[in-house]
C-alpha cells in the first residue's frame, strides 16, 4: 500500500534509547528546586517520572510552586541535558535511518515523538534527518497530559501537513493506538520481541529498511 506521508516516533525508532535517562530528569528537577529556591532533601518523584498532570500539580503544591512555570523550567532543563548527551555521542541514530533519504524522494516525511520539542527539533537538525515537521511536546502542562496515546500530537501534524494518507512508524503499542486514534494506519516496529497486547498494527516490521518493500 502506497502512503503519501510516513510519520515516525523518535526514541527507539530514530535514535537509540527507549526514552530520556531518568538521570536526565533528576537533574532537570534538581535545577528547577535549586533555581526556584526550593530547599529539597533529593529531588521529588512528581518532577522526575510522572504519571500524570496531576501528579505534577500535586507535587508542586506541596513545594510551594506554580506548576505551570517550574514544569517549563524542568522541560527546558531536561532539553538542554538531553540535547548535550546527543552532542556527545550517547544517544545515535539507528543504521537503518539511512533508508529516511530513499524514502524521502517521493514521499513527506515526519517525525512525532513524545519527548520534548527542543530535543526532538534539535536531533532532526543535528542529525539532518530529511523531515519536513519534527513535533514532539511543548513545554506545558497541557501537552504533557497529551502525550501518545493520545491522538494530538499525530493529529496537529496531520493538519500541519494537510494529509490523512500517512503510515505512522512505531515501536510500542501505545503508538499504534495513537495512530488508529487518528484513523490512519500504523507499522509496529519490533527490533528485538514483539511488544505484547493490542491494538494490532496494519504492519509488522522488524527495521526501517523494510519500509520501501512495504510501500
Amino acid at each position: 500500500m502506497a502512503y503519501e506521508t510516513i510519520l515516525f516516533d523518535m526514541d527507539g525508532v530514530l535514535l537509540t534509547g527507549y526514552h530520556t535517562d531518568p538521570d536526565v530528569y533528576r537533574q532537570a528537577a534538581a535545577a528547577t528546586l535549586a533555581d526556584f529556591g526550593i530547599d529539597y532533601d533529593g529531588v521529588p518523584p512528581g518532577l522526575v517520572r510522572p504519571d500524570d498532570v496531576a501528579e505534577i500539580r500535586t507535587t508542586c503544591d506541596d513545594l510551594g510552586l506554580a506548576a505551570a512555570p517550574a514544569w517549563a523550567y524542568r522541560e527546558r532543563a531536561a532539553t538542554d541535558l538531553e540535547n548535550e548527551r546527543i552532542v556527545a555521542g550517547d544517544r545515535v541514530p539507528f543504521e537503518d535511518t539511512a533508508v529516511l533519504s530513499a524514502l524521502a524522494g517521493d514521499r513527506t516525511l515526519a517525525i512525532v515523538s513524545n519527548n520534548r520539542q527542543g530535543t526532538v527539533r534539535f536531533a532532526a537538525d543535528y542529525f539532518d534527518w530529511p523531515v519536513e515537521i519534527a513535533r514532539g511536546r511543548y513545554p506545558t502542562l497541557s501537552e504533557f497530559g497529551r502525550r501518545k496515546p493520545d491522538g494530538h500530537l499525530l493529529r496537529w501534524t496531520l493538519d500541519r501537513l494537510g494529509t490523512d494518507d500517512a503510515l505512522f512508524v512505531g515501536d510500542r503499542r501505545s503508538d499504534v493506538e495513537a495512530a488508529h486514534r487518528v484513523g490512519i494506519d500504523a507499522a509496529l516496529l519490533s527490533r528485538d520481541d514483539v511488544p505484547d497486547g493490542e491494538p494490532q498494527p496494519a504492519h509488522h516490521i522488524e527495521s526501517l529498511s523494510e519500509l520501501p518493500d512495504l510501500l
